[in-house]
């Protein structure tokens, strides 16, 4: 068997490579990503390495003497090539296995983070970061400091510009929970005359809730079940400093849900928080966010931060969409459980979460 190392700039132009040296034949054993030159890992050219393998000699197949005929001479022995079929179609060299690249062992913490859904775009340039300032370093604690910093540095905050500030989002994320806290905050924190409209008149009892927390924390409520009457309700409370709105939470597969939330609800002057529960995967979430892409958002607002240990979700779709980040909640108790977090506040508790 003959064995072979490729080197090449990109998986095509080695496997092109391995046709040409070894044949159609040929198997490759082992394919992974490699640095060439540089030093430490730094201003390394990015190569692909192929190992493949061919049989190194044609099966030869000996044919057993005649006997020969007495009137001619004897004639020597010749082996005869058993020919391989060939294709009219060109074969490509078959793939036995993949060899995925791996960190140094002091940080294979950090493996189970970059085969994070959230971090799949991220992961290459994730890896060398890490790389290069473990070897630069030596130092882990430097590491985790500077993997903490590239995320703070792509998570952004912000706070409400509006009095009119609306939750949307799926069913079950929390959203009339949130509204109940987000109302303690301004109304006993703020010290501020709140006023809350909900739309949730699909729910059986959401109406009821929302009402129970509004005469708890004092604030009027006012239901609308259309645009008309929704344009009304901000007339009716057009005295408040804030004015917190629900919405009806329904399947997020429902192709005009979003349609139906457009036509009962005016965006103008109004912050649209979309609201995401971070238990829930991080596929989901991208369909959540791009199915609400019609809807001009202001940032998100991720429940149950205390029900999960991965919080990558929130680097994932800040860093996709550029949406900032309006507030997390981290429990059930209205009005404590809810927090503003900085962008570095946020990060080290991905990150050290991460990390257990």
């Amino acid at each position: 068997m003959m064995v072979k190392r490729i080197v090449a700039n990109s998986v095509s132009e080695a496997m092109e490579l391995v046709k040409q040296d070894l044949g159609n034949d040929a198997i490759i054993l082992n394919t992974r990503q490699i640095k060439v030159g540089g030093l430490f890992g730094l201003f390394a050219q990015k190569k692909v390495e192929l190992v493949a393998s061919v049989e190194e000699h044609p099966v030869v197949k000996t044919v057993q003497p005649v006997a020969p005929q007495a009137s001619s001479e004897p004639r020597p022995i010749k082996p005869v090539v058993e020919k391989r079929a060939l294709s009219v179609e060109t074969v490509s060299p078959k793939i036995v296995s993949f060899a995925s690249r791996r960190l140094p062992e002091a940080l294979c913490a950090y493996e189970v983070l970059l085969a994070e859904p959230a971090l799949q775009h991220e992961a290459e340039a994730l890896y060398d970061l890490l790389v290069s300032t473990y070897y630069k370093t030596n130092d882990l604690d430097q590491v985790e400091q500077v993997f903490a910093a590239t995320v703070t540095d792509s998570i952004r905050v912000t706070a409400a510009t509006s009095r009119f500030i609306m939750v949307t989002g799926p069913t079950g994320v929390g959203k009339t929970t949130t509204l109940a806290k987000l109302a303690a905050y301004y109304r006993l924190t703020k010290q501020q005359k709140v006023g809350l409209i909900t739309t949730d008149t699909y729910r059986i009892s959401a109406v009821e809730q929302l009402r129970t927390y509004a005469d708890i924390i004092d604030i009027p409520l006012r239901v609308a079940y259309d645009l008309q009457e929704f344009e009304q309700a901000k007339v009716d409370l057009s005295d408040c400093d804030v004015i917190l709105i629900d919405t009806a939470g329904r399947n997020f597969l429902d192709a005009g849900y979003v349609e139906q939330l457009k036509k009962r609800h005016d965006f103008s002057e109004t912050d649209v928080f979309l609201v995401l529960s971070l238990t829930s995967k991080y596929r989901d979430l991208e369909q959540i966010q791009q199915r609400f892409d019609q809807v001009p958002l202001s940032g998100f607002i991720f429940t149950k931060a205390d029900e999960t240990i991965d919080l990558w979700s929130i680097y994932g779709l800040t860093k996709k969409t550029q949406l900032p980040l309006f507030c997390l909640t981290t429990g059930q108790e209205v009005p404590e459980d809810i927090i503003w977090p900085t962008s570095a506040e946020v990060s080290r508790m991905i990150v050290e979460r991460g990390l257990r």
